[in-house]
Protein backbone atom coordinates (compact mmCIF):
# COMPACT_ATOMS: atom_id res chain seq x y z
CA UNK A 1 0.00 0.00 0.00
CA UNK A 2 1.29 3.58 -1.01
CA UNK A 3 -0.78 5.55 1.74
CA UNK A 4 -3.20 6.73 -0.93
CA UNK A 5 -6.87 6.01 -0.36
CA UNK A 6 -8.89 3.62 -2.64
CA UNK A 7 -12.66 3.88 -3.48
CA UNK A 8 -12.82 0.44 -1.46
CA UNK A 9 -11.10 1.75 1.39
CA UNK A 10 -12.60 3.07 4.54
CA UNK A 11 -11.33 6.63 5.66
CA UNK A 12 -11.76 5.05 9.63
CA UNK A 13 -9.50 1.82 8.56
CA UNK A 14 -6.96 4.27 7.53
CA UNK A 15 -6.44 6.61 10.47
CA UNK A 16 -7.68 5.62 13.92
CA UNK A 17 -10.08 8.64 15.65
CA UNK A 18 -7.50 10.97 17.52
CA UNK A 19 -9.87 9.99 20.54
CA UNK A 20 -8.36 6.56 20.50
CA UNK A 21 -4.21 7.82 20.39
CA UNK A 22 -2.75 7.39 23.78
CA UNK A 23 -2.00 11.12 25.05
CA UNK A 24 2.25 11.82 24.50
CA UNK A 25 4.28 12.00 27.23
CA UNK A 26 4.83 15.41 26.21
CA UNK A 27 1.27 16.74 26.17
CA UNK A 28 0.66 15.63 29.80
CA UNK A 29 3.69 17.39 30.93
CA UNK A 30 2.67 20.65 29.22
CA UNK A 31 -0.53 19.94 30.83
CA UNK A 32 0.70 19.93 34.32
CA UNK A 33 3.18 22.43 33.63
CA UNK A 34 0.23 25.09 32.46
CA UNK A 35 -1.65 23.86 35.63
CA UNK A 36 0.94 24.42 37.78
CA UNK A 37 1.84 27.83 36.59
CA UNK A 38 -1.97 28.30 36.99
CA UNK A 39 -1.86 27.32 40.33
CA UNK A 40 1.72 29.68 41.26
CA UNK A 41 -0.07 32.42 39.43
CA UNK A 42 -3.05 32.39 41.59
CA UNK A 43 -1.44 31.58 44.78
CA UNK A 44 0.63 34.47 44.11
CA UNK A 45 -2.05 36.56 43.29
CA UNK A 46 -3.89 35.95 46.56
CA UNK A 47 -0.56 36.83 48.60
CA UNK A 48 -0.49 40.06 47.26
CA UNK A 49 -4.29 40.36 47.83
CA UNK A 50 -3.52 39.40 51.37
CA UNK A 51 -0.81 41.77 51.66
CA UNK A 52 -2.46 44.33 50.57
CA UNK A 53 -5.60 44.12 52.64
CA UNK A 54 -3.00 43.74 55.67
CA UNK A 55 -1.79 47.20 54.53
CA UNK A 56 -4.61 48.85 54.20
CA UNK A 57 -5.77 47.69 57.68
CA UNK A 58 -2.79 48.55 59.42
CA UNK A 59 -3.02 52.51 57.32
CA UNK A 60 -6.28 52.56 59.11
CA UNK A 61 -5.26 51.67 62.76
CA UNK A 62 -2.43 54.07 62.24
CA UNK A 63 -4.95 56.81 61.15
CA UNK A 64 -7.09 56.20 63.63
CA UNK A 65 -4.65 56.13 66.55
CA UNK A 66 -3.34 59.61 64.62
CA UNK A 67 -6.80 60.76 65.05
CA UNK A 68 -7.39 59.31 68.89
CA UNK A 69 -3.81 61.68 69.69
CA UNK A 70 -4.84 64.17 68.04
CA UNK A 71 -8.66 64.43 70.25
CA UNK A 72 -6.38 63.81 73.25
CA UNK A 73 -4.38 66.90 72.52
CA UNK A 74 -6.95 69.18 71.46
CA UNK A 75 -9.10 68.08 75.16
CA UNK A 76 -5.83 68.50 77.14
CA UNK A 77 -4.64 71.73 75.42
CA UNK A 78 -8.37 73.17 75.41
CA UNK A 79 -8.84 76.49 76.54
CA UNK A 80 -11.48 75.38 78.71
CA UNK A 81 -10.10 72.48 79.92
CA UNK A 82 -10.64 71.40 83.37
CA UNK A 83 -8.70 68.90 85.15
CA UNK A 84 -10.34 67.26 88.48
CA UNK A 85 -8.83 64.18 90.74
CA UNK A 86 -9.93 62.12 93.48
CA UNK A 87 -8.46 59.59 95.59
CA UNK A 88 -11.09 56.69 97.61
CA UNK A 89 -9.62 55.64 100.73
CA UNK A 90 -8.24 52.45 99.34
CA UNK A 91 -6.01 54.16 97.19
CA UNK A 92 -8.12 54.83 94.03
CA UNK A 93 -7.29 57.45 92.14
CA UNK A 94 -8.58 59.20 88.78
CA UNK A 95 -8.02 61.99 87.62
CA UNK A 96 -9.75 63.84 84.35
CA UNK A 97 -9.31 66.91 82.14
CA UNK A 98 -12.47 67.74 80.50
CA UNK A 99 -13.51 70.02 77.52
CA UNK A 100 -16.76 71.04 77.29
CA UNK A 101 -16.17 72.75 74.10
CA UNK A 102 -14.81 69.51 72.76
CA UNK A 103 -17.12 67.36 75.01
CA UNK A 104 -14.43 65.09 75.96
CA UNK A 105 -11.90 64.25 78.98
CA UNK A 106 -9.09 62.28 79.19
CA UNK A 107 -9.30 60.53 82.18
CA UNK A 108 -6.74 58.81 84.27
CA UNK A 109 -7.05 56.17 86.68
CA UNK A 110 -4.81 54.09 88.96
CA UNK A 111 -4.51 51.44 91.79
CA UNK A 112 -7.83 50.37 91.11
CA UNK A 113 -8.39 47.70 93.64
CA UNK A 114 -8.06 43.78 92.54
CA UNK A 115 -11.09 42.24 91.42
CA UNK A 116 -12.39 38.56 91.10
CA UNK A 117 -10.74 37.88 87.33
CA UNK A 118 -14.54 37.03 86.55
CA UNK A 119 -15.62 40.59 87.07
CA UNK A 120 -14.53 43.89 85.61
CA UNK A 121 -14.70 47.27 85.37
CA UNK A 122 -16.63 49.62 83.60
CA UNK A 123 -16.66 53.33 82.83
CA UNK A 124 -19.45 54.92 83.24
CA UNK A 125 -20.78 58.46 82.06
CA UNK A 126 -23.44 59.99 84.44
CA UNK A 127 -26.03 62.71 83.12
CA UNK A 128 -28.81 63.83 84.90
CA UNK A 129 -28.72 60.42 87.15
CA UNK A 130 -28.98 58.27 84.28
CA UNK A 131 -25.60 56.48 83.61
CA UNK A 132 -24.20 55.53 80.14
CA UNK A 133 -21.50 53.11 79.47
CA UNK A 134 -18.76 54.46 78.10
CA UNK A 135 -15.88 51.58 78.26
CA UNK A 136 -15.38 48.15 79.89
CA UNK A 137 -12.26 48.32 80.57
CA UNK A 138 -9.73 44.72 80.36
CA UNK A 139 -10.47 42.07 82.84
CA UNK A 140 -6.74 43.53 84.36
CA UNK A 141 -6.56 46.41 84.15
CA UNK A 142 -5.51 48.91 87.46
CA UNK A 143 -4.35 51.69 85.86
CA UNK A 144 -4.42 53.52 82.10
CA UNK A 145 -5.97 56.27 80.33
CA UNK A 146 -9.33 56.38 78.45
CA UNK A 147 -10.48 59.39 76.06
CA UNK A 148 -14.50 59.56 76.94
CA UNK A 149 -16.55 61.57 74.25
CA UNK A 150 -19.58 62.17 74.40
CA UNK A 151 -19.55 64.34 77.67
CA UNK A 152 -21.31 67.42 78.59
CA UNK A 153 -21.51 70.14 81.62
CA UNK A 154 -22.68 68.45 84.97
CA UNK A 155 -21.71 64.80 83.59
CA UNK A 156 -19.93 62.61 85.97
CA UNK A 157 -17.72 59.89 85.34
CA UNK A 158 -17.93 56.40 87.99
CA UNK A 159 -16.36 53.44 87.62
CA UNK A 160 -18.44 50.07 88.87
CA UNK A 161 -17.44 46.34 89.05
CA UNK A 162 -19.30 44.59 86.67
CA UNK A 163 -19.13 40.70 85.26
CA UNK A 164 -17.19 40.17 82.98
CA UNK A 165 -17.91 41.93 79.05
CA UNK A 166 -19.75 44.73 81.24
CA UNK A 167 -23.49 45.54 82.10
CA UNK A 168 -26.22 47.03 80.13
CA UNK A 169 -26.77 49.31 83.38
CA UNK A 170 -24.24 49.54 86.58
CA UNK A 171 -25.02 46.52 88.88
CA UNK A 172 -21.99 47.23 90.94
CA UNK A 173 -21.19 49.96 93.82
CA UNK A 174 -19.55 52.82 92.45
CA UNK A 175 -15.36 52.81 93.06
CA UNK A 176 -14.93 55.90 92.42
CA UNK A 177 -17.09 58.65 90.65
CA UNK A 178 -15.86 62.45 89.29
CA UNK A 179 -17.77 65.01 88.82
CA UNK A 180 -16.30 66.71 85.45
CA UNK A 181 -16.22 70.44 86.49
Amino acid sequence: MTGELTDDEDLDEVSPPVTDRPPRPWSRRLTTFAVACGLVIGAAALTLEVEEQRDRDQRSLIVAEQERLQRIETVLTADDAVSRSTTTEDGARVSTVFSAEHHAAMVTYSDLPDIDPKQTYQIWRVRNEQPRSMRVLAADAREGTALVLDLADGDAISFTVEPEGGSGQPTGDIVVALRLN
